[in-house]
């Protein structure tokens, strides 16, 4: 991997240390140059679809078509949202739920699961159920099936949470959930494009996916997995345009898409997309492979180094095994907020300040980052943990 071809792609690494990359990554050149291109053509040739209807709709078809197979799924399993929060929503909205049901997510779930959950409490009576997070694979698979009753309806995790980093050992959880008839959604934010991976192998029902984070996509757009064994558990809440396959206006009869595109609503930008599916193919001809060992190397490096900080925590699992490229820590003395922003004032560093729980910072190791970078965030933290002590 030639580190420094790679961060030419990247010209915003010039202005300052990224530490944020999961937040909203940044957009290689050529994946934004592809973006623009397509934007540029709307430009000059007009509505694509409107004009050049037998060209642009197989181009959309061959651009979902590699995004699912970067997904080791198939196309009709994908359904076009504006990002996992919307595609959450098409499938808790899908289920009947009644009072006393049971909805089961992790302790640290971001708001585009966590918030839909509280609502159906508020609005059904449903009950959340939290899992503790575990740095031990067999203890949290454990920790699941503890929590799976008889009441519980649908299990939703992310695949790697928001703030702590914990990568959970998905696929012998949603394995438990089926053999107990409980279906499972994923939040593969802090995932999809780290390594390769396969929806269908995971054992997940439904899955939520992102163009931006990790798969190096612009701001924003989304995908639904529905596996296709599951198509008929969740009910059609929200049908609008683009979820027919029929629709007769003068007769009002209308017969929905045998396939996951039956929960699509858009619309969307198809240029957005086109460059999803161009990043693919940027990720694949560097390697995913090399992207996951790179990542796995500078979150080692970075936990090594706070591990070896008088007075600062690591909340992230020190294994591969149980994480991925987020890294969060506390250091004593300092606010996540305050410390953030020395780090951006005298370090000219972008990291994230956890936003609530625990008081600290989550790094985001991207694969383009220099170990030096690295070597300078874990001699500031260390400075500035030995100035707070002092002082």
């Amino acid at each position: 991997m030639d580190i420094e071809k790679i961060r030419r792609d990247f010209p915003a690494l010039q202005q300052y240390t990224w530490f944020q990359n999961g937040g909203v990554s940044l957009t290689p050149a050529p994946v934004a140059a592809e973006h623009i291109r397509r934007m540029e053509e709307i430009l000059r040739r007009g509505p694509l679809h409107i004009v050049y209807p037998d060209e642009e709709y197989p181009r959309r078809q061959r651009t979902m078509d590699k995004l699912a197979s970067f997904f080791g799924v198939e196309a009709a399993e994908l359904a076009l949202m504006r990002g996992v929060s919307e595609g959450f929503q098409t499938v808790i909205r899908g289920i009947e739920w009644q009072e006393g049901d049971e909805i089961l997510i992790s302790e640290d779930e971001e708001a585009a699961l966590l918030l839909p959950a509280l609502q159906l409490r508020d609005l059904h009576g449903v009950k959340v159920v939290k899992v503790p997070l575990l740095d031990d694979a067999d203890q949290q698979v454990a920790a699941v099936e503890e929590r799976l009753g008889a009441r519980t309806k649908l299990l939703a995790l992310s695949h790697v949470t928001t703030d702590l980093g914990f990568r959970l050992p998905v696929e012998k959880i949603c394995r438990a959930a089926s053999e107990r008839g409980v279906l499972s959604f994923l939040d593969m934010a802090h995932s999809a494009g780290l390594y390769e991976m396969n929806l269908r192998d995971l054992g997940c029902d439904f899955a939520g996916l992102l163009s931006y984070k990790w798969m190096y996509s612009p701001y924003a757009a989304g995908l639904l997995y529905v596996r296709r064994e599951k198509l008929e558990a969740l009910r059609v809440h929200y049908a609008g345009g683009r979820a027919e396959a029929r629709l007769d206006f003068v007769q009002d009869t209308y017969e929905l898409h045998e396939t996951a595109e039956r929960f699509q609503y858009g619309p969307w930008s198809w240029p957005l997309v086109h460059a999803w599916a161009f990043a693919v193919e940027y990720l694949r001809e560097i390697g995913q492979q090399a992207i996951w060992a790179r990542t796995t190397a500078l979150a080692d490096q970075l936990k090594q180094g706070i591990l070896h900080i008088a007075g600062a925590e690591l909340y992230t699992p020190k294994s591969t095994e149980c994480s991925a490229a987020l890294v969060s820590f506390g250091l004593e003395g300092w606010g996540g907020e305050e410390l953030s922003r020395v780090l951006r004032e005298e370090q000219n560093m972008i990291i994230k300040a956890m936003p609530h729980g625990r008081e600290g910072l989550r790094g985001s190791m991207a694969f383009f980052l220099h170990t030096s970078e690295i070597d300078q965030l874990i001699t500031a933290l260390a400075e500035l943990a030995e100035q707070r002590r002092a002082s």
